[in-house]
């Protein structure tokens, strides 16, 4: 039994949509390694736009992130000297 024109419109433009959909994850989004590979930069590209749009400042977040790393540390460092005194 053939399916009919409707139906065969119907599953070409979902295996339309899924085509697309799988290009764009495979282009933007697998993490393909720690080494530069053919969509290295394509996926730099996207990942500031997309941070660009939604006002991400890196520069910012990098800070951000040193500054919780240094504070954790001096805690660290601290909590050591207080045990050091009670001994």
């Amino acid at each position: 039994m053939p399916i009919s024109e409707k139906a065969q419109r119907a599953w070409k433009a979902g295996t339309a949509v899924v085509t697309a959909w799988t290009a764009w994850y495979g282009l933007f989004h697998i993490d393909y390694g720690p080494h530069e590979h053919v969509f290295s930069e394509v996926q730099r590209w996207y990942r500031r736009k997309i941070d660009d749009m939604l006002g991400i400042n890196l520069n910012a977040a990098r800070q951000i992130e040193n500054s919780k790393q240094q504070s954790a540390s001096v805690a660290v460092g601290s909590q050591s000297q207080s045990e050091d005194e009670k001994r």
